[in-house]
């Protein structure tokens, strides 16, 4: 895995293409499998289903496994010693079943004949959906994204540092426009009131879980301007 210090912006089909050619190197046997990283609102979700979908514009070869599926229920978070807390801190490293993502994307890259099913998040809900994802054998390129897959930290680490292939940070090209699209989709998803409730909500947890993911973050081997 080489770094690169280069930040670039290139294309989504550049980027399809860039993975269709690793896997034109690959044995059948082995998937390439790339850690989409980057602070809460900086699109990381939102390119990585966009290269998903063009790579499979031709042929199913690609899924996203999004870290989001593997939140702790609220009715996990509500068991704890501060649930008031846990529910506010939501998102954060220790309110997610790191261990069991990590088993999913080993899994992932150990098993590629086998089907791996893995959990998608429920929005509307407000839960995580057990199985929902279907990683089968004809999906060779797999972009496992969310905010601390390329954290340095165990159990962390081993994506980044072991599983994946390469590692793609997504970097804002416009934090405050970043920022909005966050604040935005909190208030759509009803987790604030409003703009002002969002932006408390931003300062008091997503600020500083995208502060722990930039600290602890492995060096990637691609960094993308959004």
């Amino acid at each position: 895995m080489t770094i690169s210090e280069i930040t670039t912006t290139p294309t989504v089909g550049e980027l399809a293409r860039h993975l269709l050619a690793l896997l034109d190197q690959r044995p059948a046997s082995r998937r390439v499998i790339v850690a989409v990283a980057g602070g809460p609102g900086s699109g990381k979700s939102h390119i990585s289903q966009r290269v998903c979908q063009a790579i499979n514009s031709a042929s199913e070869l690609a899924v996203v496994v999004p870290m989001d599926g593997f939140h702790l229920p609220r009715a996990q978070l509500l068991a704890m010693e501060d649930p008031a807390r846990a529910l506010q801190r939501r998102g954060a490293p220790w309110t997610f079943d790191a261990q069991g993502f990590v088993a999913a994307v080993q899994r992932i890259r150990s098993d590629a004949a086998s089907v791996t099913r893995v959990p998608a998040f429920d929005h509307a809900a407000g839960d995580p959906v057990a199985d929902a994802i279907a990683v089968g054998p004809q999906h060779r390129i797999v972009l496992v994204e969310g905010l601390y897959a390329h954290a340095g930290e165990a159990p962390w680490a081993q994506v980044g540092g072991a599983l994946a292939d390469e590692l793609w940070w997504i970097e804002p090209a416009d934090a405050r426009a970043s920022h909005a699209r966050l604040a935005q989709r909190h208030v759509a998803a009803g987790l604030a009131r409003d703009r002002e409730a969002a932006d408390e909500r931003i300062a008091r947890n997503d600020a500083l879980n995208g502060a722990y993911a930039e600290k602890t973050r492995l060096g990637a081997t691609r960094t993308i301007m959004n």
